[in-house]
């Protein structure tokens, strides 16, 4: 699969997912504002009673006001099945070194914590396009005039000729002018097309273009342009932004427009974590440039910024870097593990490294160039020095994005997300010896901000903590993920654990929770080797106040001597579309989470106190404790079992009772052992289950649920009855597994007009057969019957077990 940024190839209706997909949140405005002022800002949607506090979830803005307005603006016909009903005006403070760019939070109400919506700052001024009714910005001759040094928050309207923005900018001949578009980026509708994807030109007094962009490898979608004005220039340019394919939906923006420095790659592309590296600022319209960039002590992405507004991505890395020698054939690699780094800069480069291994070694390799920014689409060889075949051979083919530890949306069938074009693989040498590590484009192309970065180490044992969505498009599901707990109550969520590339990592482990409020503790923290979903509960005292925090999941070896990697992660996709192909999604690397006002009822189970047999089933008692005066009706449903239990679907129990029954089953090859039994409790709402948008959600102390061998195991030889008749119908009873007291045996499967005679037989775990007494009436069908099973009954403490065993034949006689 080759690296193409122009998108109207692939453009595809907009295909809405099955149902109405209600979010607490469908609107905040404005989507920017400039760090060191206070902005007033409308957060719009549904279910935003009562709101209590807006938690970022880091440092930088703060809401100093929260204010529900009782008039607010309504709309349902959002494409999703949303609707706006309710408002709330906020007023953010944003602290002078806010980090510019994307910021994400969540509002807490009195009883819940609403889905993921962002905030993003700039570090200029924001002017607002002024284009209403009559007046209009659409040409060169009515352009807005702006100053440089700006942020102009902008609309592309739905009108039926397609909107375009123009707005007037001093100039100077010789002077940079850097221009960038925050539309895709700055999107936060939850389902959309092509409407954001903007085209961005510099025009000169005259109207004829100076530059243009429509994508780029840095920004994808949104449009960057960095010039020096050429010698012609007079005292002014224009800006002009347009869709760069029509589509008649209204669309926000935000164009900064500066003279501020904006390189587009930097040399080396990271550095060893707690050291001061030197580097070259590359691809900037007035030149090169070096700096001197601190490398943080924590391995991994960080951000390099200078005060334009968006950053540059770079790498923390335990080894030390090796740079290509340009006028050589070959770069030598001292030692592994270590970061080669290299720059393609012209048409048909390639760079060569060569290092020696042994056989047994095992290294991963990962390429680091198109999720920098940098426009290379890598190609990856290894090869034994002498050999013309490579071991090793890895390019953009196939992108997994599980090989770049992202678990997530798809984004736009794996090519909007820039990670996915750079290879990573395991290398496990054949034989000791020298090896060339060969880099190339793909495409052949080669930049002068070509840049690329390979990190070859060990591959480490990773385990992240993943709040994954449950629903087919991964759009954001409060009922799976959303981790709000009421106050004295408790609330269970499913923590996913995908394992990093190359990870041998097979034992028991731990999770660990920084950042939980007081009073707010987190059970069911032991987990078992090799797997891969688990039921966590966080559990509120009635000391835990309501509020919001910033947490972290850490998943940690249980065997404090074995260190693993770990990082918390959940991905939310915007202008998403069916099957979860959006066209942008926010990695969070921290959850948000909140205590709530206390919930009217709690939720209890009574722990079994007989195995689940396989091929059995099992009655649970469940009971809601209801608040005084709480009568509504209540759902409840299993989320989590061990593997081969099969769960119901949710079941209500109606305002009026209070307690039910769980019904639940064992296939026949379910896993032996004990495992955890999860369900929760919900108040009904109006939208699909998994979103919870609107409902109060509680859940039950989870109980361990064992699994067992069947009680027993029947059989029978082919018998027969006649019509008018009856007869002794024996089978043979092998005990599997004990149990207490009697059991009560049934037949299944009897053909029409056949019947046991009461009295049920009864049996204990000591028999050896069992006898029915069939009768069959004139009326019975004739023939063989086959299929026949039988079904005991065990009581015990006041529960009871099912369990299926059998297959009998049975012979329907005519008369006499």
């Amino acid at each position: 699969m080759k690296r193409l940024f122009l998108i109207a190839a692939v453009l595809s209706a907009f295909t809405a997912p099955l149902g109405a997909m209600l979010k607490h949140i469908e609107r905040v405005t404005p989507r920017i504002g400039q760090r060191g002022t206070t902005v007033e800002v409308s957060i719009q949607g549904a279910h935003l009673d009562d709101p209590k506090e807006i938690i970022f979830d880091r440092p930088g803005i703060r809401a100093v006001s929260i204010e529900p307005m009782t008039k607010a603006p309504r709309s349902t016909g959002l494409a999703h099945g949303g609707r706006i009903e309710q408002e709330v005006k906020c007023r953010f403070e944003i602290a002078p070194d806010c980090p510019p760019g994307e910021h994400r939070f969540r509002l807490r109400t009195a009883t819940q914590l609403t889905s993921l919506a962002t905030f993003h700052v700039t570090p200029f001024p924001t002017v607002d396009e002024e284009e209403a009714g009559a007046t209009r910005n659409d040409t060169p001759a009515t352009a807005q005039a702006v100053s440089t040094g700006v942020t102009i928050r902008g609309k592309l309207d739905a009108s039926a000729k397609g909107d375009v923005d123009v707005f007037r900018v001093p100039a100077k001949a010789g002077e940079r002018l850097s221009v960038e578009v925050d539309c895709v980026r700055l999107a936060d509708v939850h389902y959309g097309d092509s409407e954001f994807d903007a085209a961005l030109r510099i025009l000169n007094a005259a109207g004829r273009e100076i530059a243009g962009n429509d994508e780029n490898p840095l920004h994808v979608q949104d449009p960057l342009v960095a010039v020096k004005l050429p010698a012609d220039t007079t005292d002014h340019v224009f800006v002009e932004i347009r869709r760069s394919v029509f589509m008649p939906r209204e669309v926000a923006y935000a164009l900064h427009i500066g003279t501020y420095e904006r390189p587009l790659a930097i040399f080396p592309a990271g550095g060893v974590p707690g050291e001061t590296m030197t580097v070259t600022l590359l691809g900037d319209a007035l030149g090169e440039k070096t700096a001197e960039v601190a490398v943080p002590a924590q391995s991994g992405d960080f951000e390099y910024s200078w005060g334009a507004p968006s950053s540059l991505r770079l790498r923390s890395f335990g080894a030390p870097n090796v740079l290509e020698d340009p006028r050589a054939a070959e770069t030598p690699v001292p030692q592994l593990p270590a970061a080669i780094n290299g720059i393609l800069d012209a048409p048909g480069d390639q760079d060569r490294f060569r290092v020696t291994v042994k056989k047994g070694d095992r290294f991963r390799v990962r390429v680091y160039a198109s999720a920098l920014g940098s426009p290379l689409d890598v190609a990856l060889g290894i090869r034994k020095v002498g050999e013309t075949t490579a071991e090793v051979t890895a390019d953009d083919a196939d992108p997994m994005l599980a090989d770049r530890d992202i678990h997530g949306p798809n984004i736009r069938s794996r090519g909007g997300m820039k990670d996915v074009f750079d290879p990573s693989v395991i290398w496990e040498p054949k034989s000791d010896g020298e090896y060339l590590i060969e880099v190339r484009d793909t495409n052949g192309f080669g930049a002068a901000t070509g840049v690329y970065r390979i990190e070859i180490a060990p591959p480490p044992d990773a385990v992240f903590a993943l709040l994954r969505s449950a629903a087919f498009d991964w759009a954001e599901t409060g009922r799976y993920t959303a981790l709000a707990v009421p106050q004295g109550n408790r609330w269970t969520f499913n923590l996913s654990l995908p394992t990093g590339q190359g990870t041998q990592f097979k034992g028991d482990m731990e999770v660990v929770a920084s950042g939980l409020p007081t009073g707010v503790t987190l059970s069911g923290t032991r987990i078992p080797a090799g797997t891969s979903v688990w039921p966590v509960e966080l559990i509120a005292g009635p000391e835990a106040r309501p509020g919001g925090a910033v947490i972290t999941l850490d998943v940690q070896s249980a065997d404090p001597k074995q260190k693993i990697e770990t990082a918390s992660m959940q991905w939310v996709p915007f202008i998403n579309h069916s099957g979860g192909d959006a066209w942008r999604a926010v990695k969070t690397d921290r959850f948000i989470m909140a205590v709530t006002d206390p919930a009217p009822f709690r939720i209890e189970l009574q722990a079994p106190a007989i195995p689940l047999v396989r091929g059995g089933e099992l009655a649970i008692p469940v009971k809601i404790i209801r608040s005084a005066g709480f009568n509504e009706p209540v759902e409840f449903k299993s989320d989590f079992a061990p593997p081969g239990v099969v769960l119901p679907p949710a079941e209500t129990i109606p305002g009026d009772r209070s307690e039910a029954v769980l019904r639940i089953s064992a296939t026949t090859s379910a896993q032996l052992g004990t495992g955890p039994l999860s369900v929760v409790a919900t108040t009904l709402r109006e939208t699909n289950a998994y979103l919870g948008t609107g409902e109060i959600r509680v859940a039950a102390p989870v109980i361990p649920l064992a699994i067992a061998e069947p009680f027993l195991t029947l059989d029978s030889e082919p018998a027969s009855v006649r019509r008018g008749g009856s007869a002794e119908y024996r089978w043979s009873v092998t005990p599997q597994s004990p149990f207490e007291g009697e059991a009560v045996v049934n037949l299944f499967g009897l053909p029409k007009g056949v019947s046991v005679r009461e009295p049920l037989p009864r049996i204990t775990a000591a028999s050896k057969e069992v006898v029915f007494q069939i009768e069959a009436t004139d009326e019975a069908l004739l023939g063989p019957v086959t299929g026949i099973e039988c079904e005991i009954t065990v009581q015990a403490a006041g529960q009871e077990i099912r369990q299926r065993t059998g297959k009998g034949n049975l012979r329907i006689d005519p008369k006499l």
